[in-house]
This record gives C-alpha cells, structure tokens and sequence, in this order.
C-alpha cells in the first residue's frame, strides 16, 4: 500500500510538471490563427500601412466618417485577417460612421509575429496613426474588440478616459479562464460548474506566456462601455461577459438568446443603437 501511494505521488508530480511545461506553450499555440488568404471584397476603402512604435508594419482598411461623427476602430478576433469582417465594415460604412479596422502583426498584409504585448502596441499605433494622420481625436472614437479583440480593446481602453466609447463583443475574462473553459469542456467533458472545481483553480495557477487578462483591466475603463455576448456562443461562454459586467456595474450588458461566436446579426441591432446613444450626448455637450 505504501508502494503505491508513493507510485501515485510520483506520478500526479510527473503530471504537474509536465503541466507547467507544456501548458504555456498549449495555450500559445490555441490563441492566433492569422491567415494570409484573401477574399475579394466589395468595398471602397483606403489601404493603408501603419508603422507602430516597435517598428512592425501593420495593415489597415480606413473609411472616412458620412454623415456621422464618430470613427469605430476595429479589432476583429484571433482568426483570419480584414477580408473575414467585411459585413462589419460595410455596415458601419452605410450608417455613416468611419472606419479604422486593423490586421494585427502577423495577420492579413501585415507584418511580424502576434503576441499580446504586439497587439497591444498594434492599437495604440492605430490610435496615433488617426491622431496624426486623420486629425481625429479620442472623443472621435469608439473602440470596438470582437472575441480576443476585446482583450486587446480592453487594455487600450484603460489607459485613456477620453475615448467616445468602448465595445466588448463576445470577449472572455482571460486566457487563464479560457483555458480552463477548453480543458474541461472540450477535453473532460464536464458541463456543469466546473469553476467549483480544484483543477479549476489549478489551472489558473499555472503560467502562461499570454495573459489577456480582461477582467482585471475592464474597473479601469471610464469611457462608455457596452459589453455583449450571445448564450449559444460555443467558443467563448457567455457567463464571462456576465462576469465582466458584474466588475463593470455601469456598462450596459447586452446578452443574446440567439447567435453564435462566428455569426453577429443578433448584435448589429444593439451596436448601433448604442453609438447613436454616444452621438446624442456627444451633441449634448457641443450645445
């Protein structure tokens, strides 16, 4: 017996250390999936090339503002590259907004590898490149995240009061939890609250090279914020936008009893609403 407790130790101790070996490099490798595929799309936009503060070049599609005076800056999520987002382009375009959505290094046209303090710098390129370029100011923009963009959005959004407005579309409370999510859902089968678990909090003492950590940055944005989820959403699940929210007590919450991760009509109704809401007292304030 004693034999055997000591082979059991041995083992759960292999187990935990090839854990804290492999698990960082797991969960690198599940985070980005740029593509270099291009579609053709029907849109008339400006191609342009931004050159960020560490020196990568990044790609970016740019459409002036109509009728509206409000630029969404767009971060999409950790697949494809701009060709993927047209729909979401072309809508804000109708609408009379403008538009900055942006490849992050590594995805699309642009250049370099991603990692999570690349992306971030990506963003703040952006929003210099219109400040310099465009003439068009925080309180001109609405940060708009989808999924990892909003971990990314969220940073960027902490560390500025002055944008006109933030957006947290289907964005996960950190990597940590996420995969935590993958881990016991997709691998252990485990449906019910598995956050009650021990290995949930195993996990989450484990080190990872990318953090993304969403909620402990989301208390520090004090710009307008909307955060959205859909229930059915089988990638990222919905309760971490709840959680969000909780943290975030004056954001709107907008949860969706239909629409998945990769499917977005259930929100376009509720996005423009709310930068109609920015534009209005955006106007208040003018008079």
């Amino acid at each position: 017996m004693y034999e055997f407790i000591i082979v059991a130790l041995k083992y759960a101790l292999l187990i935990s250390v090839i854990l804290v070996i492999l698990l960082p490099f797991y969960v690198q490798s599940r985070i980005y999936y740029p593509s270099k595929q291009h579609f053709l799309v029907n849109l008339d936009y400006e191609d342009v090339f931004i050159r960020t503060n560490d020196g990568i070049k990044i790609n970016a599609w740019y459409i002036p503002p109509g009728k509206k005076n409000i630029t969404v800056l767009f971060c999409h999520g950790n697949g494809g590259n701009l060709t993927f987002y047209e729909e979401k382009i072309s809508l804000l375009k109708e609408k009379g907004y403008g538009v900055l959505a942006i490849d992050y290094r590594g995805y699309g046209k642009s250049e370099g590898k991603p990692h999570e303090n690349g992306l971030y710098t990506d963003l703040r390129s952006a929003v210099r490149y219109l400040k310099e370029k465009k003439e068009t100011y925080e309180d001109e923009i609405v940060l708009w995240g989808l999924s990892l963009g909003g971990a990314v959005v969220a940073q960027i959004a902490s560390e500025s009061d002055d944008f006109r407005g933030v957006i947290l579309q289907s964005t996960f409370t950190s990597i940590q939890d996420m995969a935590s999510n993958v881990l016991h859902k997709a691998y252990l089968g485990i449906n019910s609250e598995y956050r009650n678990y021990p290995s949930h909090k195993a996990v989450k003492m484990l080190p990872t090279f990318q953090k993304f950590d969403t909620i402990n940055k989301i208390k520090h944005i004090n710009s307008p914020l909307l955060i959205a989820h859909s229930i059915p959403d089988n990638i990222v699940p919905a309760f971490m936008s709840r959680e969000l929210a909780a943290i975030k007590k004056d954001a709107g919450l907008f949860i969706s009893e239909h629409g998945g991760h990769n499917e977005h009509g259930w929100f376009y109704p509720t996005l423009f609403k709310f930068l109609n809401s920015l534009e209005k007292k955006h106007s208040k304030k003018a008079d």
